[in-house]
């Protein structure tokens, strides 16, 4: 483990991450991206890691892990993790990792996008002719 790695994982240890409370933030960030997501129930988090099951819109279930080097896909099926190993690819954030493995996020993704600034011109523009009545 390089050096970087180890002193991240020391700040942890030192300011003891909740891998529960984290791993519950990624599931509401990406809710509404994805058909089925939730905390594994039968790989019950750990002091440095948790694991949150995935079931891609394109309906892939896997198994992902994690922990302070970010999100690694360690089974192809819910509470799974047969395939853990250091040369799995990891992640940085939850939409590297969907945008890497489903097609179908991008499009949810950008069309969420699209509809949230559609929503705030809409606004925008309510604002301005507002200000022109008065």
């Amino acid at each position: 483990m390089d050096n970087s790695v180890t002193k991240y994982y020391k700040y942890c240890d030192d300011n003891i991450i909740d891998w529960t409370q984290e791993a519950e933030a990624v599931i509401k960030d990406i809710a509404q991206h994805v058909e089925d997501i939730s905390l594994s129930n039968k790989l019950p988090p750990a002091r440095t890691e948790s694991y949150i099951n995935i079931t891609t819109l394109d309906g892939n279930p896997m198994c992902v892990k994690l922990n302070a080097e970010g999100l690694q896909i360690v089974g192809n099926v819910h509470d799974d993790k047969t395939q853990e190993s250091s040369s799995n690819t990891r992640y940085e954030t939850p939409y590297a990792l969907l945008s890497d493995v489903c097609p179908a996020y991008v499009h949810s993704f950008g069309s969420s996008l699209v509809n949230a600034l559609s929503k705030l011109e809409q606004q925008l523009d309510q604002e301005h002719n507002m200000s022109d009545v008065e």
